[in-house]
């Protein structure tokens, strides 16, 4: 009996070799992407050019996704970011539906086009919106007009009225951000880092972006009825707030160099190890994470200074 003889499985060809050119390159790319993580972010620091303060973590303070060295380069560093947010800082303007709410609602055979007309005639003469006045005349109820905004907003509904998970969430936003932009943290995925928000009527990205910055996640709106929403609002500014953050809001600031005499001497008083800030509509928010946990709230007078 003849034997086949088994099929050579040859190995792969070898890679060939990096040229010193490249090697150098990569040893030199991987140096500088490894000191910048440690050089402090003010440009007339002492040890701007050297490592020497990555063994100094007692006077280290994380700025964004950089490091400062002292007190002195914070508020450099700092009046450096604060002028590019405020830049940045202009007033929210919900942008338009591609289909109006009325019109959602009639397409779907929730209303008819005579309480649609009827809704129509009482904005028109008396305000509000369109939910609220088919809401009044019995034609839909509250949780319809919130699927309904849902699907406006391409966003999913929390059902809030049933849920206490917001409760673990208070510290995240400071109440100026929370009443005028009608953010209302819900719910944070550890597995995902994913931070849900609840909204109750607009979708805000820019505040939504900011929260993700924050805390360095993704972020989620999700749609909740205004009943449920104005009901957590009452329950928040009836208790004590969080016990572990403290929150501090400021009027009619203009200069970015003021921004950062405050959050310096803010800073010191947690003995900050992280702060981080994001421009939300006419306010500049900022984390300061140490010791204690403080949210400024900055509202702008003028922007762009």
């Amino acid at each position: 009996m003849t034997r086949t003889p088994a099929a050579l499985t040859l190995p792969p060809p070898l890679a060939e070799p990096l040229a010193p050119d490249s090697v150098l390159a990569t040893i030199t790319q991987s140096w500088h992407n490894l000191r910048q993580r440690f050089v402090c972010m003010s440009p007339g620091c002492s040890e701007h050019n050297g490592l020497r303060n990555f063994y100094r973590p007692q006077v280290r303070m994380q700025l964004q996704q950089g490091w400062c060295c002292g007190p002195e380069c914070f508020q450099t560093a700092f009046e450096l970011q604060a002028r590019h947010h405020l830049r940045l800082a202009v007033p929210h303007v919900p942008r338009p539906h591609r289909i109006p709410l009325g019109l959602l609602l009639l397409s779907r055979n929730q209303i008819s086009q005579e309480q649609l007309r009827a809704a129509l005639g009482a904005q028109q003469a008396k305000g509000g919106r369109i939910g609220e006045w088919l809401v009044r005349q019995g034609a839909v109820s509250e949780d319809d007009i919130t699927a309904g905004v849902a699907l406006q907003w391409a966003r999913p509904t929390f059902p809030l009225a049933r849920s206490e998970s917001w409760q673990q969430c208070r510290g995240w936003v400071p109440p100026a951000l929370r009443e005028e932009l009608r953010l209302l943290p819900l719910h944070f995925a550890p597995a995902r880092r994913l931070r849900y928000g609840g909204v109750s009527q607009v979708v805000d990205a820019t505040a939504l972006a900011a929260l993700g910055e924050m805390f360095e996640c993704e972020t989620e709106a999700c749609l909740v009825s205004d009943s449920a929403f104005e009901a957590a609002l009452e329950q928040i500014r009836a208790s004590s707030g969080a016990a572990d953050c403290q929150f501090v809001q400021l009027e009619d600031v203009e200069t970015a160099a003021e921004i950062a005499s405050t959050a310096r001497q803010y800073a010191r008083y947690a003995q900050a190890r992280q702060v981080r800030l994001a421009a939300v509509g006419r306010f500049l928010w900022v984390r300061i994470r140490g010791e204690k946990i403080i949210h400024l709230t900055f509202r702008l007078r003028r922007a762009g200074r």
